[in-house]
């Protein structure tokens, strides 16, 4: 039996339950029922959004570094995915450069899962959903906030650390259309995390692409290693990383 040890926290496993549509004929002289269409409408997906939206700045509100007191039930995230096209270059006697191309796509989902983000304690959590597979999370520690501070051994409140001025780490990633990249080195920007509002902007210079994806569980995927993700090798024309950026915010 193989191990999953991918840890898909507060995502937890995606199910669509399909109904089969019951026809009854109310005729009393017992005429056939119609035909009815067997055909299934496909699975929707993410539509894009204009990519300026992903670039707008997030609310601005008080950063409480203690990580207590959250519970958001409204809320979303607008995250752009940049492919960048491989580089090519010109005879230099003609005066070429080398130039790239790049395309950005902009997706924006609704706050979805549990209230709390502080699911395990030591981390929050923060989820977005989309229709079918689409959707986007951004975790990181809950030292990454409060700086490390910890209660005195004997006992008291936890020594207050001073203003968030920097970028935290973070693990971020998307799901759009079934594929999942992402990236345990983005920078988190805080513009707000109290009991009135999270929010924040972020960066990932270098997402991947994964088999372990928490929106589409696969129980086909391998995981013999003790690695939490396999990386995936990417179809024909297809980038294995990528870049994503964007906002967050969410209210109770």
């Amino acid at each position: 039996m193989r191990r999953h040890l991918v840890r898909t926290r507060g995502v937890g496993a995606l199910i669509v339950v399909s109904a089969t549509a019951l026809l009854i004929s109310g005729c009393a002289g017992g005429q056939p029922p119609a035909a009815t269409s067997t055909s299934v409408a496909p699975t929707p997906t993410a539509r894009p959004i204009d990519p300026a939206k992903c670039a707008e700045k997030p609310l601005q509100g008080n950063v409480d570094r203690g990580g207590h007191g959250l519970d958001f039930r409204s809320g979303d995230i607008r995250i752009a995915i940049t492919e960048q096209a491989a580089t090519t270059a010109g005879l230099p006697a003609a005066g070429n450069r080398e130039t790239s191309e790049e395309a950005t796509t902009c997706y924006e989902f609704a706050r979805w899962g549990p209230a709390r983000p502080d699911v395990p304690p030591d981390s929050l959590l923060f989820v977005f959903k989309g229709t079918g597979t689409d959707g986007a999370q951004i975790e990181f520690p809950v030292s990454e906030l409060t700086g490390g501070t910890v209660p005195p051994a004997g006992g008291g409140p936890r020594p207050t650390a001073g203003p968030l001025t920097t970028p935290i780490n973070a693990q971020i990633g998307v799901s759009v259309d079934g594929v999942y990249h992402q990236s345990s080195a983005c920078r988190l920007s805080i513009s707000g995390m109290s009991g009135k509002l999270a929010a924040g902007s972020f960066t990932c210079p270098e997402a991947a692409r994964v088999d372990a994806n928490p929106f589409a569980p696969d129980d086909d995927v391998a995981y013999d290693t003790d690695e939490s993700s396999t990386s995936r090798r990417p179809d024909a024309g297809t980038p294995s990383t990528v870049v994503l950026s964007g906002r967050f915010q969410v209210t109770p």
